[in-house]
C-alpha cells in the first residue's frame, strides 16, 4: 500500500524537518557537553562518550532515534496489510540502526555495565546448554556467538522502550490518516507486541548478567509485584506522555493540556522508580538506594531526596522531550515504500556483512 497524499511529505515538511534536526542535535551536544562541566555528574555519566569530536553529535542523533524511528515504525505498522509480522522485524531494524549509532559514541565499557558480559559463548560450549551439537559447532566461533548474543540483547532492551512508544503511535498515525481500522489486525498486533515485549523481558530481566540490573530492580515492591512492572510503567508513562504533546494541536485542550499533564507525569514517574528500584543496595561495604546509584555522583556521596527528585524531573523531561522531538521529525520524514525497502534491505545486509566477517575472522583464528 502506498503512502497516502496526505502522509506524503511535501518539500517544505521535509526541509523544516531537517532544520530541526540539525538545531536540535546541536542544542543536545552543546547541552551535554555543558552539564559534564558542572560538579556531580554521575560517574558512568562522566565515562559514558568516546574521547572524539564527533561522539556527542553522533550520541545526539541516537537519542532522537529513539522517537524518530518508533514514529516511522508505527507508519510502517499503520500501512501494512499484516503488521504483526512487521513489528518484530522493524523493532530488530532500528534497534540496529542505534546500537551502531551508540557503537560510535559511547564507551564498550558503559555499554556492557548495561547490556552485561557475553556468557552464551560458556554456556554453550562448556555448560552444553544447547546440548552437544550446538557444542561442537560454537566452540570454534566465539566471536560470532557474542556478536549475535550482544545484538539479540540490545534489540530486547531498547524494545522494552521502542516498541511501546511505537503501539501507542499507532492510532495516532491512523486517525491522522483517515484510514479504515482493522480489528481482527489490531488484536493480531497487540499480541504480536506481547509476544515480543514478553521475550525481551525474559532476555533483559530473567536472563540479566549484569549486576546493574540484578541488583537494582526491587525483588519484592509494592503489592507483593516485582520491581520490573513499575519500571515499565515508567516506559510506558514517558510513551503516553510523548503522544499527549504530539495531539496537542489536534484537541480542545491544546498545549496547555499537555504541558500541565507532562508536569504531573514528573512525580508519578519519580514514585514508579522508587517503587520499582532496591530501597537498600548493599555493595562494597556501602547501602545505597537504587535511585541513589542512578542519579548520585558515586556511591559515596549521597544526595538529599529533594535533590534526587530534580535530577529525575530533568532526566525524565529530557527523555520526553527528545522523543517527542525525535517522533516529530520522523512523522515529517516519513519515507516511500520504495525508499523504506532499500533502508530495510541497507540495514539488514550490514548486519549480515557483518556475521560473515566475524565467521571468516574465527575460521581464520582472528581476535
Amino acid at each position: 500500500m502506498s503512502v497516502t497524499p496526505e502522509a506524503r511529505p511535501s518539500r517544505s515538511r521535509v526541509l523544516a524537518a531537517a532544520a530541526v534536526l540539525v538545531a536540535t542535535v546541536a542544542t543536545i551536544s552543546i547541552a551535554i557537553k555543558l552539564a559534564l562541566r558542572l560538579p556531580g555528574v554521575p560517574y558512568n555519566v562522566e565515562e559514558l562518550f568516546l574521547d572524539n569530536a564527533s561522539a556527542l553529535v553522533i550520541f545526539s542523533f541516537a537519542i532522537l532515534w529513539l522517537g524518530c524511528g518508533a514514529m516511522m515504525l508505527a507508519h510502517w505498522l499503520a500501512q501494512s496489510r499484516y503488521p504483526y509480522f512487521v513489528l518484530p522485524l522493524g523493532a530488530f531494524i532500528i534497534a540496529m540502526v542505534s546500537r551502531t549509532l551508540l557503537k560510535y559514541s559511547v564507551t564498550y565499557e558503559s555499554l556492557n555495565d548495561i547490556l552485561g558480559s557475553s556468557t552464551l559463548f560458556q554456556s554453550i560450549t562448556i555448560d552444553k546448554s544447547w546440548g552437544e551439537f550446538w557444542s561442537r559447532s560454537a566452540a570454534h566461533l566465539p566471536s560470532l556467538v557474542e556478536f549475535l548474543e550482544r545484538r539479540v540483547r540490545y534489540t530486547a532492551l531498547y524494545s522494552l522502550l521502542v516498541v511501546t512508544l511505537t503501539l501507542i503511535l499507532v492510532p495516532i498515525v491512523i486517525a491522522r490518516e483517515h484510514r479504515k481500522v482493522n480489528l481482527l489486525s489490531m488484536l493480531a498486533l497487540a499480541a504480536s507486541a506481547f509476544i515480543w515485549l514478553w521475550l525481551s523481558k525474559m532476555v533483559v530481566i530473567d536472563g540479566a548478567n549484569t549486576d546493574n540490573l540484578i541488583e537494582l530492580i526491587a525483588d519484592r515492591s509494592l503489592f507483593g509485584l516485582h520491581g520490573e512492572v513499575f519500571l515499565y510503567a515508567i516506559a510506558v508513562l514517558m510513551a503516553g506522555n510523548v503522544a499527549l504533546l504530539l495531539c496537542a494541536g489536534d484537541g480542545r485542550l491544546g498545549w496547555i493540556g499537555a504541558l500541565v499533564g507532562s508536569v504531573l507525569a514528573v512525580p508519578v514517574g519519580w514514585w514508579l522508580l522508587n517503587a520499582g528500584l532496591e530501597p537498600h543496595v548493599h555493595k562494597y561495604g556501602l547501602v545505597f538506594t537504587g535511585a541513589q546509584f542512578l542519579l548520585g555522583p558515586d556511591r559515596q556521596h549521597t544526595l538529599s531526596e529533594h535533590v534526587l527528585f530534580l535530577r529525575w524531573a530533568v532526566v525524565q523531561t529530557g527523555i520526553v522531550g527528545v522523543m517527542f522531538i525525535g517522533a516529530w521529525i520522523g512523522n515529517h520524514f516519513v519515507v516511500a515504500k520504495r525508499h523504506r525497502a532499500i533502508f530495510v534491505i541497507a540495514v539488514i545486509g550490514a548486519v549480515l556483512a557483518e556475521a560473515v566477517w566475524r565467521t571468516i575472522w574465527d575460521i581464520r583464528g582472528g581476535f
